[in-house]
């Protein structure tokens, strides 16, 4: 039996993704504000499906089913109002959304086959925060074709190394979700698939370092692949959304094709966006994340120094190459801090 599935919207669908700690959050209030897009959800079932298919644990017909199945469904849910987020203090909830009171009104509206059309009728955006879909992305333009967009979030390497060694500090927990398994008894997750030794013998930092580089030389191979496929990624900076905001909200506007909300300042306000110093924003303080007003340089002295002491001289070695292509390929005012 072949699973497939062709009634479906033809609506724009927007992932806004990237690795772990790259900052994907301080993008999507303002990508899922624009003209005619919808709130932004945090749906793991598309990077889990990719994932899995990409591990070869699930038929190419029932991951497309999956992927296609559930972008309608997720939308169709939006428009009536079902499953939002009423935590105020989620990047997905209440507090980030525009228009809060026009959304709510939507719990006591109607439904049906009146609502479904309006989503292709008036292309209404579904806009979903992934996390490494991208190194994964064979089946996307199977699925959506012409009707995915990618916004790839990356980070200077240096800034999302206590990210991932926070992150990784807690992967035993039973609120932890990403795909995993086990070698030799130890809780992995699948991307270390070929390496598990080498993460294994490591210790935190390390552990977090080897993920870092070695994702990202992933993560580039993959783009190029799906850019020659035709897929539309458009690769953001962090550095660049926070120093250079303006620029940023040009090429966001030119690649999803959509104006910016009329209230962008009121959001840029929330994000704090621009900013003069990294550190002084918003983010996530179970990963690592403070606020804080200290200059630029004296920060990224104080992680180099902290890392450097936790680490062998060749992972070090291995982080120096990758902030070196980061800076060749990203440049921004922290390369002069090297």
């Amino acid at each position: 039996m072949q699973l497939e599935k062709r009634e479906v919207f033809s609506n724009d669908i927007i992932f806004i993704d990237g690795l772990w700690g790259t900052g994907k959050s301080l993008l999507a209030p303002i990508v899922s504000a624009m003209n005619g897009v919808e709130k932004v959800k945090i749906e793991g079932i598309y990077e889990y499906v990719s994932w899995l298919y990409y591990l070869k644990k699930i038929d190419e017909d029932a991951a497309l089913w999956m992927l296609r199945t559930y972008a309608d469904m997720g939308q169709y849910h939006n428009r009536i109002g079902r499953e939002i987020n009423l935590r105020w203090s989620d990047d997905t909830g209440l507090k980030y959304v525009q228009g809060k009171f026009s959304l709510i009104r939507r719990l006591f509206a109607g439904e049906g086959d009146k609502k479904a059309e309006e989503i292709s009728q008036k292309n209404l955006a579904y806009c979903v925060m992934s996390h490494m879909l991208m190194l994964a992305p064979d089946l996307l333009l199977k699925a959506y074709g012409d009707r995915v967009k990618i916004v790839e979030v990356v980070r200077h390497p240096l800034y999302m190394v206590g990210h991932f060694s926070a992150y990784l500090s807690r992967f035993d927990s039973q609120r932890e979700f990403t795909t995993s398994f086990y070698f030799n008894n130890h809780k992995l997750p699948w991307f270390v698939e070929g390496w598990a030794n080498e993460f294994i013998a490591a210790n935190p930092t390390e552990r977090a370092i080897l993920c870092v580089n070695r994702l990202y030389t992933w993560l580039y191979e993959k783009i190029d692949e799906a850019r020659q496929e035709g897929l539309e990624i458009l690769v953001v900076s962090f550095e660049e959304s926070v120093f250079q905001t303006n620029l940023i909200l040009e090429k966001l506007q030119d690649f999803v094709g959509r104006a910016h909300h009329a209230d962008l300042d009121k959001i840029l306000k929330i994000q704090k966006l621009p900013r003069s110093s990294i550190y002084n924003g918003r983010g996530h303080a179970g990963y690592g994340w403070s606020e804080s007003n200290k200059p630029d340089k004296e920060t990224y002295k104080y992680m180099t120094i902290n890392i450097r002491k936790n680490c062998s001289d060749s992972i070090y070695a291995e982080l120096e190459k990758t902030i070196a292509w980061y800076n060749e390929n990203f440049p921004s005012k922290l390369v002069k801090f090297k």
